[in-house]
């Protein structure tokens, strides 16, 4: 038997461009869809936390790197198609892309009430977002509510007692009867009123309160303090009893001064971290 002997004849560099041309064009691959994130619009009455029917919500995605939602001329953020309105649960749902800044704009209020206090509200949909959701949470308060309780929050030094000037409280109510205060989820407590900041004589007065429980949650101290390890106070309980008016004191410890070494040897002075030791 002859054995077949298979001759590979070169390829010049011409005929290889020829056949390369002729080659299929391979397709790119498609680029992956932006992960979107599920947003949770909650409606509910200011004073009493009930759910109300009937909120529709417009959606803006910021765009014009200027604070707060502009609707509105040539430089305005972008609206995004998205229209939603709640159910009577209170809620409604959208679908948005992440990694984004939004605005909730309530373009309609429930029947009786009035336009929420803060005309809008934002919120970022970071990564985290398109695994867990968000939910945003806006009150309305009725046309005819009169309500004549009043919290007034005294901050102070906790060493010598004196009044602390600029340190930031949101004020929320128990709504969900679940122990202790929950302020994310749908199923959240209740946002009262908009945070107050003390004033000179280190105080701030929540107004216009229902009856009910409340807590309050500290956002920001003056400089040179620290927020409490635990930033939630409460609940204290405003109703007849109590003449529907409370004071109440929380006090604030000022941040640890942190030792510097050096100095003494003609060598400037450094700051030692926390936790560092001192050599």
């Amino acid at each position: 038997m002859t054995a077949r002997t298979t001759r590979v004849w070169p390829v010049g560099l011409t005929a290889a461009v020829a056949l390369a041309a002729a080659a299929p064009a391979r397709a790119a691959p498609p680029e992956a869809p932006p992960a979107t994130a599920r947003v949770v619009l909650r409606s509910t009455d200011a004073d009493t936390g009930t759910p109300l029917s009937g909120a529709r919500f417009e959606l803006w995605r910021e765009a014009n790197d200027r604070a707060g939602l502009q609707s509105s001329g040539q430089d305005a953020d972008e609206r995004h198609g998205a229209v939603c309105v709640t159910d009577a649960k209170g809620i409604c749902s959208v679908e948005l892309p992440t990694g984004e800044t939004y605005y909730a704009l309530q373009t309609e209020v429930p029947a009786g009430y009035e336009r929420p206090e803060e005309p809008f509200a934002d919120f970022d949909l970071g990564e985290g977002a398109a695994r867990e959701g968000t939910v945003v949470n806006v009150p309305n308060r009725r046309r005819d509510a009169a309500y004549a309780g009043g919290i007034r929050v005294r901050k102070r030094d906790g060493k010598t007692g004196a009044p602390l000037h600029g340190v930031v409280f949101q004020i929320w109510k128990e709504t969900n009867g679940t122990t202790g205060l929950q302020t994310a989820g749908v199923d959240a407590d209740h946002r009262a009123r908009p945070g107050c900041a003390t004033d000179a004589d280190g105080t701030c007065d929540f107004e216009g309160l229902a009856d009910g429980a409340y807590f309050l949650v500290e956002k920001d101290v003056p400089e040179g303090y620290v927020l409490p390890r635990n930033p939630v106070a409460g609940p204290w309980r405003l109703d007849g009893a109590s003449g529907r008016r409370l004071v109440v004191t929380v006090y604030n410890k000022r941040a640890e001064q942190i030792p510097t070494v050096g100095g003494n040897d003609g060598r400037r002075a450094r700051t030692v971290r926390s936790g560092a030791p001192l050599e």
